[in-house]
């Protein structure tokens, strides 16, 4: 696909918003404003960023599922204030403080339910796939997940299901070359994960996850089969900066790699290349990074300033169940 200067520095801004939130996620956890174990999204940016893209260029309504690496991601569905708040467990939170990252939903935004058991949102996602086939709704899921959730079996009966009754969904396998500490080439018998398509008769693709545009033009093409009753099995190559979680000392492997990220980094890539194509200069594209960290900075400590929500709040059943009917248990 061509992409127009307006777009392109949009997929620029995206970029740039992601990498703010990442680098203010890690500063807020090391100084002890933040609890818990996140999984920032360093050097994914583009895959997040893609995905923001594709739902404001698609036809179709998107609903997605997001990984916990889906920082930027989750906040574009939800709202940048809602999610920062409920990442401080605040009232101004989506689910005002009660859950965290790990069980935000919003379905009027197209976030389908989160949660930390690994794999499991492919079962939801399939099953929302099924109910908006049978109410006739234009949709598409996309279903994120990563390389080490492509091990479980919970994901393959789902894609099995998806293949069986043509449902419009879109997995997103975002491949970062290492599940928690376990190097891809020591759980999977070949490193390109889309093969495993081939075993359910349905496209697979790879792309290279760190540079934005081939991510847009992959996912659209994916989004359209997916709409027409052809699931697709979608993998971004991409390369994880941190450790699984703020704090892991990475003792399992090299770090050597940060003494150079420009080869792989979606944000420097893609300046660079705008730059040597004249769609935008360095000072244009420094003035929206100055931006995003700015509106990074005024949201996060915007939140850190809200009230927390009370005990009677986050142990009130009614936040977490309800009954068959939708109603209070």
């Amino acid at each position: 696909m061509k992409y127009s200067r307006e777009q392109s520095l949009r997929m620029y801004q995206d970029l740039a918003f992601g990498r703010a939130m990442a680098n203010k996620i890690v500063e807020y956890i090391m100084g002890g404003r933040i609890n818990g174990a996140i999984h920032p999204s360093l050097g994914q940016e583009a895959i997040s960023a893609g995905i923001m893209a594709a739902k404001r260029l698609s036809s179709h309504k998107l609903y997605i599922h997001c990984t916990h690496r889906q920082q930027p991601l989750i906040a574009d569905n939800v709202g940048l204030d809602c999610f920062v708040g409920e990442l401080q467990n605040r009232r101004t939170g989506l689910m005002h403080g009660t859950s965290g990252e790990y069980h935000m939903v919003s379905i009027k935004d197209g976030h389908l339910p989160m949660q930390g058991i690994l794999g499991a949102g492919a079962a939801s996602a399939v099953g929302f796939a099924m109910a908006k086939v049978l109410d006739g709704e234009d949709a598409v899921i996309i279903n994120s997940i990563g390389d080490g959730a492509m091990s479980q079996g919970v994901v393959y009966e789902t894609i099995n299901l998806a293949a069986i009754h043509h449902l419009p969904v879109v997995y997103v396998v975002e491949n970062n070359q290492i599940a928690m500490s376990t190097p891809v080439q020591e759980q999977a018998p070949h490193e390109d994960l889309y093969l495993r398509a081939h075993g359910f008769n349905i496209p697979g693709m790879k792309v290279d996850g760190n540079d934005i545009e081939a991510v847009v033009t992959a996912l659209m093409g994916a989004i359209e089969m997916a709409a027409s009753g052809t699931p697709v099995i979608l993998e971004c190559k991409t390369f994880r900066w941190t450790g699984h979680y703020v704090g892991d000392m990475q003792k399992y492997r090299s770090t050597d790699y940060m003494n150079n990220t420009d080869p792989i980094d979606p944000l420097k890539r893609y300046e660079d290349k705008l730059i040597e194509e004249g769609t935008a200069t360095a000072e244009e594209l420094d003035a929206i990074k100055a931006e995003q960290n700015e509106i990074m900075a005024e949201a996060f400590e915007k939140a850190n300033k809200a009230e927390f929500p009370s005990k009677e709040e986050c142990v009130n059943y009614n936040n977490l169940y309800s009954n068959n009917a939708g109603g209070a248990v």
